[in-house]
């Protein structure tokens, strides 16, 4: 019995993301002018992390079973992960400091 609610639940859930995903990217076609802030959000993103996984060490942690790509991966996501947390810093700063100006 808990096989087929297990299976059941797996399929719900492919199903769930197969169709977020595609109204995101219906939304996305038949609404481009209105997209193309998250697309360029959605780019630089991409971009910081690839910039992030290729800076990343690929150090093996053999005790922990983890190979060099699976660590390139954390570390590009932890890299990237901090550079998106100064972003955060630097932008509200510069928020509250532009509020005092005007």
């Amino acid at each position: 019995m808990i096989d087929v609610a297990l299976y059941l639940t797996y399929f719900l859930v492919l199903a769930s993301v197969l169709l977020v995903l595609g109204f995101a990217i219906w939304f996305l076609v038949k609404n481009f002018k209105k997209s193309k802030n998250t697309l360029a959000g959605a780019l630089v993103l991409i971009i910081i992390f690839l910039i992030s996984y290729f800076i990343s060490s690929g150090e093996v942690y053999e005790k922990f079973q983890i190979g060099e790509g699976l660590s390139k991966l954390i570390g590009g996501s932890l890299i990237t992960l901090y550079i998106m947390f100064a972003g955060t810093i630097v932008v509200a700063i510069y928020a509250e400091i532009a509020k005092l100006f005007k």
